[in-house]
């Protein structure tokens, strides 16, 4: 693949049974990571071809059961190619990288990271996590980082002695994008006695937790209280004996979360898109001591709203919500 790539979304195979002769049918729909239909895009396999229409679709018949190649192109460019396992008695879901054409220019991100005070927070680490780059900021809590792919971004802020913070960026167009970012320091960090009575604020998961206090409906759910019990040490530990998910490794110990047909789930962090990639999963994102709740749905079904941007994934939604 060459550098930026935009997922296609949802491209669903189903090879029709051998009945009464029909050859088996390759169905799918074509997006981009923002939603958008992909019109007028040839896919063929050998001679066999067709076009997708105005919402994205096509279909191509016939094609034999077994594995296949399939091409995506767009006049005389090739945008993407796949290799799909078809049967004549299975659905298969699969989750496409396809290249991005020259229209569509790198991004560029700039912002300032701050403490709660207004100050500058020098030496803070800014990740783009969709993209596997980062940069530190300047004396006065400056960054910039170059090159970005024009898609929906999972950014991470870290700094010795201060919570990590979260945010999704924008960058499908063009309009620049400048981001201010406050940090939150740990308890404990000053010297002396501090009395605090407080309550936590729930508005940002008072969803989750109707969801948690009901403990009905499709999801697996997991609270604070349940998290603590399991005492994981990477985040992804609290998958592992949850139905339906399988949780993988590289080399490094990072952890990936994938559903049924071993493809990778959506992630969600409280209620930003984090989108895993191959060996850069769910521990790269999120320390094991900042998760309050999480939740997991196999599938399309009952998915809640605040867990969906665009089409739901057949591989199934997690949730996971912070301190």
């Amino acid at each position: 693949m060459r550098a930026a790539i935009i997922t296609l979304g949802a491209l669903i195979m189903l090879a029709a049974p051998l009945v009464a002769q029909d050859a088996p049918v390759l169905r799918g729909t074509l997006r981009d990571s923002t939603g958008r239909p992909l019109v007028g895009v040839d896919v063929a396999y050998l001679k066999v071809s067709t076009r997708t229409d105005s919402a994205g679709n096509f279909r191509l018949t016939p094609v034999p059961t077994g594995r296949i190649s399939v091409r995506f192109t767009r006049g005389r460019s090739l945008i993407g190619e796949i290799e799909a396992n078809v049967t004549s008695d299975t659905t298969t879901g699969v989750q496409v990288d396809v290249l991005r054409g020259p229209a569509e220019p790198p991004r560029t991100l700039t912002g300032v990271v701050v403490d709660s005070g207004g100050r500058p927070a020098r030496d803070a680490t800014v990740e783009v996590m969709t993209a596997g780059m980062d940069a530190r900021t300047d004396s006065l809590g400056r960054f910039t980082i170059r090159n970005l792919p024009a898609r929906f971004h999972f950014v991470r802020v870290r700094r010795v002695g201060w919570a990590p913070t979260f945010l999704s960026v924008d960058l499908t167009d063009s309009v620049p994008k400048r981001a201010r970012i406050v940090l939150r320091q740990y308890a404990g960090q000053n010297l002396g006695l501090v009395v605090v009575r407080a309550e936590r604020p729930i508005g940002r998961i008072a969803a989750f937790l109707q969801r948690a206090e009901k403990r009905s409906g499709w999801g697996t759910i997991l609270t604070e209280k349940d998290i603590a019990a399991r005492n994981p040490i990477r985040t992804s530990d609290l998958f592992q004996a949850i139905a339906g998910v399988r949780v993988g490794q590289d080399r490094f110990g990072r952890g990936t979360i994938t559903g049924r047909g071993n493809c990778l789930m959506s992630l969600y962090i409280n209620g930003f898109p984090a989108p895993q990639q191959r060996g850069a999963g769910i521990d790269d994102m999120v320390n094991t001591l900042d998760v309050v709740g999480i939740e997991v749905y196999n599938g399309q079904a009952g998915v809640p709203p605040d867990l969906i941007m665009g089409l739901p994934n057949s591989c199934g939604t997690i949730g996971v919500w912070t301190k």
